[in-house]
């Protein structure tokens, strides 16, 4: 099978190549999956270029890619929930990264079927959002009905998913955006739209029960100041909560740094009363599952900004680092 490689740490250009791989064969507890698309994210990119080194160091040369929708191929001898044919999407885990291929072999725990009314590109753009959203709104949030939440990049591969699935738990959802996309998060559901290149959101009114905080930086401490007392900051890309040590299994030294680089958003969450999480997401097969179902009501629907074809695969990271995709990027390989 043909397969993305790194090869080293650096830049996509320089770093990965196509090569060819042997086919994967299932263990006793995997599913052995004919990958027809697989979406792109900022993580992947991320860890081509090593930042994510001292989280999880890969042993070069090494497959690439987390996101993927496709047909069954073989399964395992102990997998009674899929079989040859079926169609399905998943989310590969840290360790298991590789769906930048023709085909891939992941725990049967990792899949679920595919929404039935979406291609496979429209399908593989949604487990990674789709799982971050729900892990960091429902599993540490506490997200209820009748809650207000800012989502901060509401235009984004994460935020276009986020804002749909917070109206689906009944919450009054604020977004922030460029005025050019302003009517657009409006058709995916947000109630309120803060047009960042007019106005300045810690100016508008605040008392968010969640801030779902996509940006990082400045925006990460920022968001104390607008989330009510007995709220939540959750974050996809601030500074390391102390869960997150223990998702990677960090030794005490990694673990000082982290609280070091945290340690302002510490001192605001206890200042504030306001809680923080910043964490890994997991692979998590019944959580897709529960993504699916909303999709086939027609309560979520994906955000597809460019396809390009699996030999396009460095154009495709070249649109993505611009930071403008409106959605997701996805490769087809079909």
């Amino acid at each position: 099978m043909r397969a993305y490689v790194m090869t080293a740490y650096g830049n996509v250009q320089d770093v990965v190549r196509l090569l060819d791989l042997p086919d994967p064969v299932p263990g006793a507890d995997e599913v052995v999956c004919d990958i027809k698309a697989a979406a792109l994210n900022p993580i992947d990119q991320k860890t081509i270029a090593g930042d994510l080194k001292q989280v999880i160091r890969y042993d070069l040369p090494h497959t690439i890619g987390f996101d993927a929708s496709g047909t069954v191929r073989a399964v395992g001898s102990n997998v009674t929930a899929f079989r040859p044919g079926d169609e399905v999407f998943v989310r590969a885990s840290r360790e298991t990264i590789g769906t930048f291929a023709e085909r891939i072999a992941l725990p049967q725990s990792f899949f679920a079927r595919k929404p039935a009314a979406l291609t496979h590109v429209e399908a593989a753009s949604l487990p990674l959002v789709g799982l971050t959203t729900v892990q960091g709104l429902v599993d540490r949030a506490r997200a209820k009905a009748g809650q207000r939440i800012l989502i901060h990049a509401g235009s984004g591969g994460v935020g276009t998913f986020a804002i749909q699935y917070a109206k689906a738990l009944g919450l009054h959802v604020t977004t922030t955006t460029s005025s050019r996309n302003a009517e657009f998060v409006r058709t995916l559901g947000a109630d309120t739209v803060i047009a960042y290149d007019k106005e300045d959101y810690l100016t508008q009114p605040g008392d968010y029960d969640i801030v779902f905080d996509t940006l990082g930086g400045a925006f990460t401490l920022d968001a104390f100041k607008v989330a009510r007392r007995g709220g939540s900051v959750v974050s996809i890309v601030g500074p390391p909560d102390r869960q997150f040590a223990d998702q990677v299994g960090a030794n005490p030294l990694i673990r000082l740094v982290m609280w070091f680089m945290a340690r302002r958003v510490f001192a605001a969450s206890r200042e504030t009363g306001v809680a923080y999480y910043r964490f890994l997401t997991e692979s998590d097969g019944a959580q897709l599952a529960g993504i699916a179902r909303l999709v086939d009501e027609g309560r979520i629907k994906p955000v597809i900004d460019r396809v390009f074809p699996f030999e396009g695969l460095p154009a495709a990271f070249a649109h993505l680092g611009t930071g403008r995709a409106k959605g997701k990027v996805v490769l087809s390989m079909t």
